[in-house]
């Protein structure tokens, strides 16, 4: 059994890990795809019609994992080569990589820059210091014991066993805290680690949405951690956001109303993920409509019944915190450090750069689709995170799937803008009021990415170097969905 690493680019939608290529017939139209049916990896940020097949060539049409092979042609147009890995080695390599990760010291011995990745080790290994995650339990227990959700988190803290340096009440929605139900009256450090874990096997979920086989979704888990987002996040949200979406896409042909419930519980997280929303919308998609509201029905009747004072209560301090909280230094909020740095110009360029965005891939919104293309997920998944107002160095963990979609696409501007993203975010810090521009550039530079492959022009179409100088044997015959 295989699995194809070149495939990474073509029909990957969110990490871009393995795809079968949507191919063109020999006539040259287009086979759209359709989310569901079986495509592996095409199914949420897919390209959805990558580079031309030569003539005469034939692409394998088997999900990662079951003998996908990527066919190439060598630049003299002479044979076709395949490239292909074992499964069995995906798999390999991550446990090692996952050992190793296991193996970094306690965070109170810093290795430069692996101390994102030692905090996250630790917390795997149940020594766990303060996390977002945090916030929730408090604000969990504190529902089912009628008592104030909105602590100052410092002090509050002290009766879940967690020393934190912080005093402010919590800025999470209390959908949020109904989330950590599982694990909220375990002992701290218990609870961190079980919490751990669960996003952990998330990831793994979240590969097998894009139709990734199980030995591929665990061989290639422990390599997402590599990307600080993703490893700094086991004590966060984010990992649900990104799961929710990729389930979502997965499930709107089939299960349209599981569809929407999925997107509901991203958007219980932090709210924005209900931009996906908008998909449904588009395409008239009523039953995933309904099952987002269904959820969203849902958590606000157990919140009322916990206690009834709870959404007031959110409400009621974020009018202080929320405030506090953008303004912070180490806010990195694409939006918000446009007009700090920029003003109202600065943030009206920032805004201009959107629509820019949306202009380029304005076909995606009114094609005759009954489904969502891969591309307007692409491009609502985006917004859900660049419009965040408060934005830490995880929260763009969501970006995930984009901007290894940008690197594998097998085009030169896109695969240079996101390489970028993965440099710029591992070698950035992702704390501290140094941290905000690098997390602002990767916010750019994934929509700078999601631009350059909407534009036609052999300048951002060009898979080599020589392809800027004459007609390229493997420029995209049509733009991808």
């Amino acid at each position: 059994m295989t699995c194809n690493l070149e495939h990474i680019g073509d029909q990957a939608d969110s990490l871009g890990l393995n795809a079968l290529r949507n191919q063109e017939s020999v006539s040259g139209k287009l086979r759209p795809f359709r989310p569901g049916q079986g495509e592996a990896w095409s199914v949420a940020l897919a390209s959805q019609t990558a580079s031309h097949t030569p003539r005469g060539t034939s692409q394998s049409r088997g999900a990662l994992g079951t003998n996908s092979m990527v066919l190439t042609q060598s630049p003299q147009g002479g044979r076709v080569t395949r490239r292909s890995l074992p499964e069995n080695a995906v798999l390999a390599i991550g446990m090692v990589v996952f050992a190793l990760f296991l193996l970094l010291p306690e965070p109170d011995k810093p290795l430069m820059y692996l101390t994102r990745w030692q905090v996250a080790s630790a917390t795997l290994r149940g020594k766990a210091d303060a996390s977002d995650v945090a916030q929730d339990i408090i604000g969990f227990r504190a529902l089912v014991r009628q008592q104030d959700p909105y602590p100052i988190l410092g002090p509050a803290g002290q009766d879940i066993g967690v020393e934190w340096q912080v005093l402010h009440t919590s800025t999470h929605p209390p959908t949020a805290f109904l989330l950590v139900a599982p694990i909220a009256f375990l002992p701290w450090r218990w609870a961190a680690a079980a919490w751990a874990w669960l996003m952990l096997a998330l990831l793994v979920l979240t590969l097998r949405c894009y139709g990734v086989s199980w030995k591929t979704a665990l061989g290639l888990t422990p390599v997402a951690l590599l990307w600080p987002p993703v490893a700094t996040s086991l004590g966060q949200m984010t990992i649900i956001w990104l799961f929710g979406l990729a389930a979502g896409y997965r499930l709107q042909s089939k299960r349209p109303l599981w569809s929407g419930m999925s997107i509901g519980l991203a958007s219980m997280t932090k709210l924005f993920p209900g931009l996906l929303i908008v998909a449904f919308f588009l395409k008239r998609q009523w039953r995933a409509l309904l099952g987002f509201v269904s959820i969203w029905l849902a958590s606000l009747v157990i919140l009322v019944l916990l206690h009834p004072g709870s959404i007031h209560r959110y409400l009621e301090v974020n009018r202080s915190t929320a405030p506090d909280m953008i303004w912070r230094a180490d806010n990195s909020s694409l939006l918000l450090n446009s007009y700090r740095y920029g003003g109202w110009i600065g943030l009206a360029l920032v805004l201009a750069f959107f629509l820019l965005i949306v202009w380029t891939n304005r076909d995606c919104l009114y094609d005759s689709e009954p489904f969502a293309s891969p591309r307007l997920w692409r491009l609502l998944s985006y917004f859900a995170v660049a419009l965040l107002p408060i934005s830490w160095g995880y929260s763009i963990a969501p970006l995930l799937p984009l901007v290894t979609f940008l690197v594998s696409r097998r085009k030169l501007s896109t695969m240079i803008v996101g390489s970028w993203c993965i440099v710029i975010s591992c070698v950035g810090p992702m704390w501290g009021p140094y941290s905000v521009l690098p997390l602002v550039l990767v916010n750019l530079l994934v929509g700078t990415g999601l631009l350059f492959d909407a534009l036609p022009f052999r300048l951002f179409t060009a898979h080599y170097l020589r392809d800027l100088a004459g007609p390229s044997s493997h420029q995209d015959s049509t733009r991808h969905r």
